[in-house]
């Protein structure tokens, strides 16, 4: 059964440079007073794009901790890229074990379901929330130019209306992000 669920970032991923926004807001390179202001929006715009289509543009970790094996380990996310590991609590053991990767595969079983499917006998574990922790990396491999334009968009909005206002949904970038949703 599954205790807890934790999503970390992974290696550092820039879907827009600083540079490149100031660029699009036409802001002059050399004003530096408003830069955090303008990465705040960057980041505010990245969350808000990757909740809309419902995955993940950056690179993160997510440890999915477990109080035994659930074979198959059935998560939902994307993209995906690797199982990083698998470690449990054996009984009577101390320390906590790194499981071969040989012993589980990883498959699709749609577009954002996916499963971890363990091979062989399974070890038999300590009674603890966290007996097994499996920890994947998801995140584009490479940022398309359409979701960095979202971005882009998002960000403008942002600067140019800073008061707080109704719920307006930047149509051209939600429709730029609109092929990368998954269902």
């Amino acid at each position: 059964m599954i205790t807890d669920v934790q999503i970390t970032p992974g290696e550092a991923t820039e879907v827009v440079t600083l540079a490149k926004a100031k660029k699009h807001l036409r802001v002059e390179a050399d004003f530096t007073e408003e830069d955090g202001l303008i990465q705040d929006y960057i980041d505010a715009a990245v969350t808000q794009a990757e909740n809309y289509i419902g995955g993940h543009i950056t690179e993160k970790n997510i440890s999915i901790k477990m109080t035994g094996f659930d074979n198959p380990l059935v998560f939902e996310a994307f993209p995906v890229k690797e199982v990083t590991s698998v470690t449990y609590f054996e009984q009577g053991v101390e320390d906590e074990v790194t499981m071969a990767p040989e012993n589980y595969t990883l498959t699709a079983e749609t577009s954002k379901r996916y499963a971890i499917r363990f091979k062989g006998e399974l070890p038999a574990v300590q009674d603890r929330f966290d007996a097994v922790t499996a920890t994947i990396k998801v995140g584009m491999a490479t940022i398309d130019k359409p979701i960095s334009q979202a971005v882009l968009l998002m960000v403008a909005d942002m600067y140019e209306r800073r008061e707080d206002r109704a719920e307006v949904l930047s149509t051209a970038a939600m429709s730029l992000l609109r092929s990368y949703k998954k269902f």
